[in-house]
């Protein structure tokens, strides 16, 4: 017989099960792998247990006799719409039903497994090890991710701007109040898998940013970027400052990314000189980048220059070799960029910190 490897925390389990003498050999075989054992022979038995214990995980009969039709559906739809504190609770089917067509409805009421009589108890007890191991692992990541929730809002929730923080998949993690208010204007918004949706960006800029987020998620802690997501029809700019911060509880979701947001258009823009300094831009290409970055098309800067759009275009080629770009949107988040720094959050190391000791 194999025991439980993890049996010594005393699980309780509630089993249902019609025959007696199989319910007694059950019974036998969970105690003797330490764990705490409920038994009922029929459904009315089942939901007083269910009233005044809180098992870990339940085993049950499909088939339950003279119930008044009461069977182990009936059980599984009453622990999953009427006990919410067993919500990750596994339910296990038990039966001697094993062909295609009973599997197939206990995938579909939502059944967690499913075992076909005469019990094999080195699998049953194998499918409750990991079936426990499960929803301990899952709690343990709710419990992290809760706290670290709470330590991002004691940083990011008292800010004036609009902050989400992501893994690198793009999963929301956190938005502070200025950042709902964005999702409630349309903004962005959480898509159903819980990703970060952008309804009104162009697919060029959302790509952009996704792989800006990727990077960074994978980098080392502290390093930052600045992408402008482009509005499709509008021709206004949201910009999104990008910085890298601590691991995600997952490992496999690397670090996570504060996301920054505001509108391009409402970002100070840099002096000339500041441009010309950064970049070695001429007098007249500084010009036409800070046009640009105000939203001007290449017809209204020229018209503002009094110049053609071929020169503007002859210049527009010379600052996208010297900024380093081959995008205008790119062009105008590395000028924002500037005039605009990303929050110093070396001080949320600190208050990380204390937030953890307390």
């Amino acid at each position: 017989m194999m025991v439980a490897q993890e049996s010594a925390h005393s699980a309780c389990i509630l089993c249902i099960e019609d025959e007696k003498t199989l319910l007694a050999d059950v019974e036998e075989e969970l105690t003797a792998a330490g764990y705490r054992v409920l038994t009922a022979s029929n459904a009315s038995q089942a939901l007083h247990h269910l009233e005044t214990q809180r098992p870990e995980l339940v085993l049950c009969d499909v088939m339950l006799e003279n119930d008044d039709g009461k069977d182990g559906y009936f059980i599984h739809r009453h622990v999953r719409e009427r006990c919410p504190d067993l919500a990750d609770a596994p339910f296990i089917m038990l039966t001697a039903l094993g062909h295609r067509d009973a599997v197939l409805q206990a995938k579909l009421e939502g059944v967690d497994d499913y075992l076909v009589k005469p019990v094999d108890y080195d699998l049953l007890l194998a499918t409750i090890n990991a079936r426990l191991r499960q929803v301990r692992r899952l709690r343990r990541d709710v419990s992290e991710r809760t706290d670290f929730l709470r330590r991002m809002d004691r940083v990011f929730g008292p800010l004036p701007g609009a902050v989400l923080l992501s893994d690198g998949a793009g999963q929301l993690l956190y938005a502070n109040a200025q950042a709902q208010l964005l999702a409630q204007q349309g903004v962005w918004s959480e898509g159903r898998q819980g990703q970060i949706v952008w309804p009104d960006a162009t697919q060029t800029s959302q790509v952009a940013l996704q792989r800006n987020l990727f990077d960074l998620a994978c980098s080392a802690k502290g390093e930052r970027q600045v992408v402008v997501l482009e509005q499709r029809g509008s021709g206004a700019s949201l910009l999104v400052g990008l910085s890298c911060l601590e691991p995600h509880t997952d490992p496999n979701c690397g670090h996570v990314v504060a996301l920054y947001l505001c509108a391009a258009q409402s970002r100070s823009l840099p002096s000339r000189d500041a441009l010309r300094l950064m970049y070695g831009l001429t007098p007249t290409e500084a010009r036409v980048a800070l046009l640009l970055a105000r939203g001007l098309r290449s017809e209204e800067a020229a018209e503002a220059m009094v110049v053609s759009t071929s020169t503007i275009a002859f210049h527009l080629r010379n600052v996208f070799a010297k900024v380093g770009v081959t995008r205008q949107a790119d062009l105008v988040a590395r000028i924002l960029a500037v005039g605009w720094a990303v929050p110093d959050l070396r001080w949320m190391d600190d208050e990380s910190s204390s937030c953890v000791s307390n």
